[in-house]
């Protein structure tokens, strides 16, 4: 069954489209190769196909998704190389990111961000992809966003727009990976000494370790099936 969708606004459907398409493919909840149907996502967000088709047009000419046959856009599939690439930028950016953060975060943001890791560790241990890598996003931008540098965030996230779906290979997880210490507990732990060269080191890590078993998975199968993408308009 298709899900429910928050209604589109009166005004700005192009926008309101275009920001749920990015908010599923940051939080992988469209998948490597996915088709998307101009008339299928129209239905789901509660719109007419011209705004939904309007929005992929944009995020092809942004380079986050692909034209298709019969009047379709595709999720493009990423392979293990141009992954890795990314994976190296994004380590030199998201590092910056947590780096100076740390220079402006304050106590209330470490509980904020401390009761985001015990949702995600919560969705890991329960098996829920879609709100493990909802709540992994959400971990991720909310540190970064308190280092109150816009260009860079918006560098970060279209990194994150092209590697989204591809983090779906992530899962399924083995122990020590599904189990043990976090490195979301390592960034807290750091954040609360404001060391921040232990938190950009703890980023490394974390973007390291995935990679290792995001091409592990990759060679072995297709990323974890799912049900249809829940397309929600970002606040």
């Amino acid at each position: 069954m298709a899900p429910d969708f928050a209604p589109a606004p009166k005004g700005g459907l192009v926008g309101f489209v275009e920001r749920s398409l990015k908010q599923a493919l940051v939080e992988g909840r469209l998948r490597p190769g996915e088709r998307l149907v101009t008339r299928d996502l129209a239905a789901r967000l509660g719109t007419s196909p011209t705004p939904v088709r309007e929005a992929l047009l944009r995020l092809v000419a942004g380079g986050i998704v692909m034209a298709a046959p019969s009047q379709s856009f595709q999720v493009p599939v990423l392979d293990a190389a141009r992954y890795l690439e990314l994976a190296d930028i994004r380590r030199a950016l998201e590092g910056l990111a947590a780096e100076r953060a740390v220079a402006r975060i304050q106590d209330d943001n470490i509980v904020a961000l401390g009761g985001i890791n015990q949702q995600f560790q919560a969705a890991k241990q329960a098996r829920d992809v879609p709100a493990a890598l909802a709540h992994n996003r959400a971990f991720r931008f909310g540190l970064y966003e308190i280092a109150g540098m816009p260009a860079l965030l918006e560098m970060i996230e279209r990194l994150w727009l092209q590697i989204g779906p591809t983090l779906n290979y992530l899962y399924p997880q083995t122990p020590p990976a599904s189990t043990g210490k976090h490195n979301y507990d390592r960034i807290l732990t750091a954040l609360k000494r404001r060391d921040s060269t232990a938190v950009r080191a703890a980023i490394d890590r974390a973007i390291d370790e995935g990679n290792a078993i995001l091409i592990a998975n990759m060679g072995k199968s297709a990323p974890r099936a799912a049900a249809a993408p829940e397309l929600i308009a970002l606040p």
